[in-house]
């Protein structure tokens, strides 16, 4: 699905979360090429140097669809990013009309906050006033996302379950995939 709503011509650019393999990496990008890509690449995003690198910038602004892939460390991911040129170069993309696709818990970096194991830090921002709890399953789960909404009560949660996925557009639209349903939280108001 992500391949259909991504920019026709423009590449797949992967960012890589740190600590991730570069060898699972390029058979993501090999992968999405046999799936119809025109062409992909890894962008070294690994660290801040990498973040400002003018390089990685134009590949990441000149892509048709940005795959953001999940793994061991998106709390690094997102620090490395926060407020980096790469991150405006994202923006810059997705602008002209490029797609964002998050796997895992690396959707929890494009919302406005990411759960770091005891508290809680500015996520990238992308999707403003959103945290997203990815593999949402059980109370744990709902726990976790409530928690993060008590302290943010100005966001709205997602809870997205496994082999499910959610796809938000632009303008406002709301697409649903998978068999497992996505569950909305608001944060409970001190007015009753």
């Amino acid at each position: 699905a992500a391949l259909g709503w991504a920019m026709v011509g423009r590449p797949v650019a992967v960012l890589l979360t740190a600590g991730a393999s570069t060898a699972s990496g390029e058979a993501l990008v090999d992968y999405l090429v046999d799936l119809g890509a025109p062409e992909g690449y890894i962008v070294p995003v690994f660290d801040e140097a990498g973040a400002r690198n003018l390089e990685n910038c134009g590949l990441l602004a000149q892509a048709g669809l940005i795959y953001i892939a999940d793994g061991p460390d998106i709390v690094r991911l997102v620090r490395v990013l926060r407020g980096s040129p790469a991150l405006e170069a994202i923006g810059q993309a997705f602008e002209i009309g490029a797609s964002i696709y998050a796997v895992g818990a690396a959707a929890m970096a494009l919302g406005a906050w990411v759960s770091g194991g005891d508290q809680a830090e500015h996520g990238l921002g992308l999707l403003e006033n959103l945290v997203i709890e990815p593999r949402f399953s059980g109370a744990e789960s709902a726990s976790r996302l409530r928690h993060l909404l008590a302290a943010h009560p100005d966001c709205m949660g997602l809870g997205v379950p496994y082999q499910s996925a959610v796809a938000l557009g632009p303008e406002g639209q709301v697409r649903t995939m998978g068999s497992d349903q996505i569950t909305v939280v608001v944060a409970q108001s001190d007015e009753g």
